[in-house]
């Protein structure tokens, strides 16, 4: 397996990607509130797939049998959707209201290709910013070119664990 190491230290690109993950965060917040305030479900459901952005596909049923107005329970799919025509337009709205943003798609108007392909798989890379630095590794070939420094692996893996440590000595508060 071919892995490929990015890395940038442009401060719009590494504002970009803290306001869009920040963005993300306070989204998926906003949802799982804003879900508990409609009631009779146990939160909202988000689905992603290796190259997909996530989105919002719908809400936990709590009684199936009882959603909230303007929903209805997919059998199927095991879970509550926005109902067809008029009825289902408020929950609509809200579905549309509380789509997470694309950081993909962020990264990629700063340079970093979406995905990669191994062999038949397709998968997105690993992205995180550690002391001003944004870091990607792809684990098969990237599907487009990068504009991102090329680095080496063990770099990678000495900013994540880096990261990690820092991290931990917050939710700790013991030093790293």
């Amino acid at each position: 397996m071919t892995e490929h190491v990015y890395s940038t230290s442009d401060p719009t690109t590494v504002a970009a990607f803290k306001a869009a993950a920040d963005a993300f965060r306070d989204g998926g917040r906003r949802a799982r509130e804003d879900a508990e305030k409609l009631g009779k479900n146990k939160g909202a459901l988000m689905i992603s797939g290796p190259i997909g952005k996530p989105r919002l596909v719908g809400l936990e049923p709590d009684d199936p049998t009882d959603p909230p107005q303007g929903w209805q329970y997919i059998k199927s799919r095991e879970r509550l959707e926005p109902r067809r025509g008029r009825a289902g337009d408020a929950a609509r709205h809200w579905m549309d209201a509380h789509q997470p943003p694309d950081l993909r798609g962020v990264m990629g108007e700063h340079g970093l290709p979406a995905y990669y392909r191994r062999e038949n798989i397709i998968g997105a890379p690993e992205l995180f910013e550690h002391g001003g630095t944004l870091w990607a590794l792809f684990k098969g070939e990237p599907q487009g070119s990068c504009s991102w420094e090329p680095r080496k692996l063990s770099e990678f893996y000495a900013a994540r664990e880096a990261m990690e440590s820092a991290e931990a000595a917050l939710t700790t508060g013991v030093p790293a």
